[in-house]
């Protein structure tokens, strides 16, 4: 396999237990842990979300169909062409909301504000793959640009709650492999089994209450009760898979810290690494990444975009207010905002050629990797079109190379979910405010 040149040597992992064996699975190439055992591939699904605005003069393809014009902002993916749909005028409808809150939303297709004052929410799409891809070493990834909940996460349980998202690479690293060695395996049986055993006593505590309770409040303990069941079923499983000890591969191919100073490129090509090592590892099947924040942060490839443009250095927030919306293609704002575009374009199409290079049990692992790519907002505030792009899962039935667009308020973006989580094999018949499947992306 041709080495990647952004790999080096000095970002060898040091100080992760013990001695790795020789490597029978090849980082970022090589075969799926499915293909080398011989055994059915699993589904995956894989969620990026682009934060505030994005530049509309070169996202929306001008044209529909199988024979559209690809749009300026998607160039970095033309080799990907047959491999990825463009989705345009989907939105939430019942389930819309305004403001810089969105990415509480965009998997849940939620309208968190329906009770004045407080945040309410849903399960997200990927929560609801989640329970059906396993199991799995780890339940999901959970990644951001920072650590945190709120609009640094994507994800929600089924009690809407956020899943904290983590932006740090060696946590993410070693949150997904079981420990190198025999002893820090046992460590991590002991936690497991404490873990367990705090729930065993939650549950019967809970149990106690639920008989001295009325019937809406016995209803909300059993949602209660369900969310700590699929807890305990997970810490079941991952009993099972920590037995089997950390798949072998090569970790000299793994970075775990930045080179570049604030470069969000390079930050967001780090963690699709570790989302592809997972996948190819089989020590999770979900992953979301929230690519940057709403208001935020302020990185330092934007000073190259606005001098390029001739446009002002702003901050983040500003970045979304002027160079979304209908300000004319030739303003610098709009034009430096799209070159943020083109760059997330390009991050996610060398997450595709990653996939696209590890063989699967039948075809490559992006054949099996559901990919989903977009926002929640043309323009900062509004919430009428979602950009969206759907990549990958030949193997899953899709069907690629088109552009499909709808009316605005035509049809829900729960519709894509739905369709996605069928796709993966999953055994819904709906999802949020969805009317049915979007047959046109299948096969």
């Amino acid at each position: 396999m041709k080495r990647d040149p952004s790999f080096n040597r000095r970002a060898f992992l040091g100080g992760l237990g013990a001695t790795i064996a020789l490597p029978t699975l090849e980082a970022f190439g090589g075969k799926a842990l499915a293909a080398q055992q011989k055994r059915k591939d699993p589904s995956r699904l894989a969620c990026f979300y682009i934060p505030g605005a994005i530049s509309q003069y070169k996202w929306f393809p001008k044209d529909t169909g199988p024979n559209y014009t690809l749009a300026p902002s998607h160039q970095p993916l033309k080799h990907h062409r047959d491999r990825f749909t463009v989705l345009t005028g989907l939105s939430h409808i019942q389930g819309r909301i305004s403001g810089h809150t969105h990415p509480y939303s965009w998997l849940t297709g939620h309208n968190i504000n329906l009770i004045p004052g407080t945040i309410s929410n849903t399960i997200s799409v990927d929560q609801v793959a989640a329970k059906h891809l396993g199991p799995t070493y780890l339940n999901s990834l959970v990644l951001s640009w920072t650590n945190g909940v709120g609009t640094a996460t994507l994800s929600r349980n089924s009690l809407g709650v956020d899943i904290p998202a983590t932006g740090n690479y060696r946590r993410v690293f070693e949150s997904l492999f079981p420990p190198a060695n025999r002893a820090e395996v046992k460590q991590a049986q002991e936690r497991l089994a404490l873990n367990r055993s705090i729930l065993d006593t939650a549950m019967g505590n809970v149990n106690d209450i639920k008989r001295k309770i009325g019937r809406i409040d016995q209803q909300r303990i059993d949602q209660y009760l369900h969310a700590v069941r699929d807890v305990e079923k997970r810490l079941v499983q991952k009993e099972a898979i920590l037995e089997n000890g950390r798949p072998n591969f090569d970790q000299s191919k793994v970075r775990l810290e930045r080179e570049a100073r604030n470069s969000m490129q390079e930050h967001i090509e780090l963690m699709t690494d570790l989302i592809v090592l997972a996948f190819q590892t089989d020590m999770t099947r979900v992953a979301t990444q929230c690519l940057g924040g709403e208001a935020g942060p302020n990185y330092d490839d934007y000073k190259d975009w606005a001098r390029k443009a001739g446009a002002r250095l702003r901050g983040t927030h500003d970045v979304h207010h002027k160079g979304g919306g209908n300000r004319g293609a030739d303003n610098p704002d709009v034009i430096a905002l799209s070159f943020r575009d083109e760059m997330l374009c390009a991050c996610v199409a060398r997450f595709m050629d990653k996939l696209q290079a590890i063989d699967a049990a039948e075809g490559n692992l992006l054949d099996h990797t559901a990919i989903l790519f977009g926002g929640a907002q043309t323009a900062s505030h509004v919430g009428t079109s979602f950009p969206t792009i759907l990549a990958g899962g030949k193997a899953l039935g899709f069907k690629h190379g088109q552009h499909l667009r709808w009316p605005l308020d035509e049809r829900p973006m729960s519709d894509l979910y739905l369709t996605i989580l069928q796709q993966l094999g999953c055994p819904v018949e709906s999802f949020k405010e969805s009317s049915g499947p979007i047959t046109e992306l299948l096969a």
